[in-house]
């Protein structure tokens, strides 16, 4: 049988700004199997890369941003004199 050529072989070209971070790293995923099982042709994994680059970025963004996101929490509740644990100088 012979390799899938055309344009069902070929990357999604749906925005990958609109991935959320789990659809961009499933469909990340699913390239590299479909790379690696040699079931499509060169120029068509050249695509396939070029789009899991762009997922990678997309990845990397959404984990960055939720690490910026935690880090000011945590900076914010550490300011937060209400959240601060009772040190027992005060008397009850």
């Amino acid at each position: 049988m012979p390799k899938k050529t055309g344009p069902k072989a070929t990357a999604s070209e749906s925005p990958v700004d609109d991935l959320t971070y789990e659809a961009a790293v499933e469909e990340l995923e699913s390239i590299i199997e479909r790379i690696e099982s040699g079931e499509i042709g060169l120029e068509d994994s050249i695509s396939f890369y070029e789009r899991g680059t762009k997922l990678l970025r997309r990845c990397r963004a959404v984990l960055g941003q939720a690490e910026q996101r935690i880090e000011r929490l945590d900076a914010d509740a550490l300011a937060d004199p209400a959240t601060e644990p009772d040190s027992g100088d005060n008397p009850a």
